[in-house]
């Protein structure tokens, strides 16, 4: 029974996992085919709507999102755990957001999509890096997930409610942010959050794996 129990906790990170890299993968074949009418008027909508106070709320918000900043809190929040003896819960935040940036920078690589052109939509802010898929969209994911799923291991029910509403608030938010300065397509947004669930998911896959042979480590103050 202990054995089927241990299966079953597997089992949906991997369904997950599975439905969104099929999620990710038929994002990007979407995309390579070439371009996309309802990129094109989200976008343009988007640019419609533009006030001078939500422009500032939506630079600042993704301003929160920057690489330095999620890095930074990520690393901190390892640290933290790492010093209170939740080893493997370290080990799954650190790899699942490090590896995001390593993702975000080979996918950007490989597609290389330009950002929305000019003539399309004007941008507020005007990245160098190529467009698909969004890091920002894909780094809120996984920070979010993997914060909200190490809480849910270790911490108490109001918190981990907690860290799960601000998930479900700061990655569509984070990510819409993008789309309104005109810097990423809806559908490099959508492409970031596919391809960061399969990741996060993957690494709690392993994450899982690895505290199930070691039971007694998994809360060490319980």
């Amino acid at each position: 029974m202990a054995r089927q129990s241990r299966r079953r906790d597997l089992l949906w990170p991997a369904l997950v996992t599975l439905v969104a890299i099929t999620m990710f993968a038929v994002t990007a074949m979407w995309v390579r085919a070439g371009p996309i009418e309802s990129d094109m008027w989200v976008l343009q909508v988007f640019e419609g709507a533009r006030s001078p106070h939500t422009t500032e709320a939506m630079i600042g918000i993704t301003n929160i999102g920057r690489g330095t900043i999620t890095a930074a809190f990520a690393i901190a929040l390892t640290a933290w755990l790492w010093f209170r003896g939740h080893r493997n819960e370290a080990i799954f935040l650190l790899v699942a957001n490090l590896g995001s940036g390593v993702l975000d920078w080979s996918a950007k690589a490989i597609f290389a999509r330009p950002r929305p052109p000019l003539d399309l939509v004007t941008r507020i802010t005007n990245p160098e890096s190529f467009s698909f898929p969004s890091g920002h969209a894909l780094s809120a994911m996984v920070l979010y997930t993997s914060v909200a799923l190490v809480t849910a291991r270790l911490g108490p029910l109001r918190l981990t409610c907690a860290m799960i509403v601000l998930a479900l608030v700061m990655i569509p938010t984070m990510s819409i942010t993008r789309v309104y300065l005109g810097v990423h397509y809806p559908s490099d947004v959508l492409a970031g959050w596919a391809l960061g669930g399969a990741w996060v998911w993957l690494a709690y896959l392993g994450y899982l794996t690895r505290a199930q042979k070691e039971p007694a480590r998994l809360n060490p103050n319980s």
